[in-house]
């Protein structure tokens, strides 16, 4: 209890010691500025310590500067602004600040809560982001050296995991315990922010708290089959749910199950960044005259560069983010402009602008490019048949409402009018041809692209436009799945795997964003019609039950298999099954500095091998092979690596193995109960001839 509330008041602080720079570059003092504070906040430090690291600075008294020219910062910015802050806190400021918090808390706990169901930090990709996560509390250098390669540095957006590290840095919080609390914020970030923009839109609370739930709180339809499925709640598949379009050959994530799942991975740590660029995005009063006249003033060009730079900073953590942020980025920036004549200057000049904010933030983070090499790349391009049934089990309750709007808005155009019966039966042969050709999916995005376009630029205003705009790029980002794909490592069996794994986790969120206010208009327009003022309530309240099973049985399934205690601890796992190898853990987190290489056996991913180097931070010699591999493009020397770890352990003599010791500069020596299951017995004393630096049961770590 006393780490989880040392570390709500850290981000509370972070929260108010923030606010001047947000109000600041959001145009305002306001709730809505303080709901993306928190997130600024940790962007700047991480940034300013990371520039610091790479200097030659010792990060560690980089972050500590960090932490004090931000907060200088902002008392400088407190005092410029003093009548403004309170101006807003006199007209009932405060009260604003308290919901916002409120809203934040209840998704931070209830993120929480969840992680202390089921803590452990061991299942799937989290022994890798332990790693990282570990290995970036402890170093003392930029660009930090790879916790599974020792010697060389990370080859891997890593920023995401710097900033969860500069959190569990500030706070003497033990890292099985500050990396669950990690993944509540983020949780509890993602839902006040989306809340924000909800209530920005909409000015509705109930709309603002579902704009919310849509995005990290509630899941999608499949939750709802398997209840239907099984007549119950409990035994639900949790993880079938995201392997829904093509069974096993994608991946279709969505934020909730992100969240509780609790892989520390760039795509969770991302998302409050792009929600950030999203929400300033969508304000019209910094953007606006830019729009129309260009940057004129320092004030605007102090706003590009720093939207710029959280560009930069969303591209670092997940460049997966970068073509739908920049199209994104592109549609709002010019949403002030009518659509003809389409080459206009002004419009060429906000395509120029969003272009400079690319640049800017790939400027910022040269450091980071200069170390990093992208293991592949390159466009594809390939027709999928994605089933239609599959993908509306997905997207099926976020398209309803856009859906529903843009049909109602298309109705009274005089040609939908007069072609309306010949349009609809049109489409209706073209979604059933789709269906037998499987390019359903194809054919409904492009129809939503074509709907979404000409609602914003004809029946739109410049200041209900910009929500219109987000269902386009969702569209298209869910249109280009079907089109094209990123070449990555994965090979030709999952060739599109990643990439509808992360557009369709960007998409959810700007439909979760456009989805409510749709609901909002559609309930407005409706006021003179009795049916459209029952039945808009009606079918949102349908579509939270029908995607509320899902969170409601994976909860319930946890809570039946509970055999413990809550706990945020996520080495209870390893004190229950592994009690050896956690004293040999504990002790090297007690009593060993800095970053000293170690070795342990190397094996197959998804396992329990990479114990010590991920529960540490230390680096070793070959962790994962597998993922080093996709990293490094496969290079030789990962496979080279493994053998010769197997080599050391299995050789007779200390002698012989005496010079791969050296070169790696091995310090410790695991022998534990994977070493002692995957070796000869006779192979392993020749390490008692090495200093014994702890010894309990059958773990051993061995001192050269």
């Amino acid at each position: 209890m006393g780490a989880l509330l040392s570390w709500w008041l850290l981000l509370e602080v972070l929260g108010l010691v923030g606010l001047p720079c947000a109000a600041r570059l959001f145009g305002q003092a306001s709730a809505y500025s303080y709901a993306f504070s928190k997130i600024l906040s940790i962007v700047s430090i991480t940034y300013v310590a990371w520039l610091l690291g790479h200097v030659g600075v010792a990060y560690g008294s980089a972050l500590r500067v960090a932490v004090i020219v931000f907060a200088l910062g902002n008392v400088v910015l407190a005092w410029r602004d003093r009548g403004t802050l309170r101006q807003w806190l006199g007209r009932g400021g405060w009260k604003e600040l308290l919901w916002a918090d409120a809203w934040w808390t209840a998704a931070f706990l209830f993120f929480a809560w969840q992680r202390a169901l089921h803590p452990h930090i061991v299942d799937q990709e989290k022994y890798m982001d332990f790693a990282f996560f570990n290995t970036l509390i402890r170093t003392e250098q930029m660009p930090p050296e790879d916790p599974w390669m020792s010697g060389l540095t990370f080859n891997y957006y890593y920023f995401g995991y710097l900033m969860n590290a500069n959190l569990a840095r500030l706070l003497p919080v033990p890292s099985p315990i500050s990396y669950n609390l990690c993944v509540a914020t983020l949780g509890g970030l993602v839902f006040a922010q989306l809340s924000a923009i909800g209530w920005h839109l909409t000015q509705r609370h109930i709309l603002a708290l579902l704009t919310g739930a849509f995005g990290v709180l509630l899941g999608n339809l499949d939750g709802l089959w398997q209840v239907l499925e099984k007549g119950q709640f409990v035994d639900m598949d949790y993880f079938r749910s995201t392997r829904i379009v093509g069974r096993d050959a994608t991946i279709n994530e969505f934020p909730y199950f992100t969240v509780i799942h609790g892989d520390l991975h760039p795509h969770l740590s991302v998302m409050p960044i792009t929600i950030l660029l999203i929400g300033w995005l969508l304000l019209r009063r910094p953007w606006s005259d830019v729009a129309i006249r260009g940057v004129t003033t320092v004030g605007e060009l102090v706003r590009i560069l720093a939207l710029g730079l959280v560009f930069g900073a969303m591209v670092a953590t997940s460049p997966w983010e970068l073509p739908v942020g920049l199209m994104v980025t592109f549609l709002l920036l010019q949403r002030e402009l009518p659509l003809k004549p389409l080459l206009a200057w002004p419009r060429l000049r906000a395509g120029l602008i969003a272009l400079g904010i690319l640049v800017v933030g790939y400027v910022a983070f040269l450091p980071f490019y200069f170390h990093f090499q992208a293991p592949q790349g390159g466009v594809g391009f390939k027709f999928a048949t994605t089933k239609l049934h599959e993908f509306l089990t997905v997207f099926g309750a976020l398209l309803v409402f856009p859906g529903w709007y843009l049909a109602r808005h298309l109705s009274e155009r005089p040609l939908v009018q007069r072609y309306g019966q010949l349009l609809a039966a049109v489409l209706a042969l073209a979604i059933a041809v789709g269906v037998l050709t499987g390019k359903a999916v194809m054919i409904l995005m492009a129809v939503f692209v074509v709907a979404a376009l000409w609602v914003a630029y004809t029946t739109e205003t410049a200041e209900t436009r910009a929500p219109v705009l987000l269902v386009l790029s969702a569209a298209v980002a869910l249109l280009a799945c079907e089109l094209v794909y990123i070449k990555d490592p994965y090979g030709e069996r999952l060739y599109r795997m990643n990439t509808v794994f992360k557009l369709y986790l960007q998409s959810w969120f700007l439909l979760a964003i456009a989805s409510p206010w749709c609901a909002s208009r559609l309930w407005e327009v409706g006021q003179s019609w009795i049916r459209s003022i029952r039945v808009a309530p009606a079918v949102a309240t349908l579509l939270v039950a029908a995607t509320a099973c899902y969170p409601v049985g994976v909860t319930a399934t946890r809570l039946k298999y509970l055999d413990r205690g809550l706990t945020l601890d996520g080495n209870f796992y390893l004190r229950r099954d592994h009690p050896d190898d956690f004293a040999a853990i504990e002790w090297i987190r007690a009593n060993v500095r800095g970053l000293p290489v170690i070795l342990e056996a190397s094996g197959n991913p998804y396992s329990y091998y990479a114990r010590f180097s991920s529960n540490t931070g230390l680096p070793t010699v070959m962790g994962w092979a597998n993922h080093e591999g996709l990293w490094r493009s496969h290079e030789p020397a990962v496979e080279a690596r493994r053998r010769e770890v197997s080599t050391i352990y299995a050789a007779a003599t200390l002698e012989e193995v005496q010079p791969l010791l050296e070169r790696y500069r091995v310090k410790y020596i695991v022998v534990g109960e994977l070493e002692r299951r995957d070796f000869k017995p006779e192979s392993l004393e020749k390490f008692r001839q090495l200093r014994v630096a702890f010894s309990q049961g059958r773990t051993t770590v061995y001192e050269r």
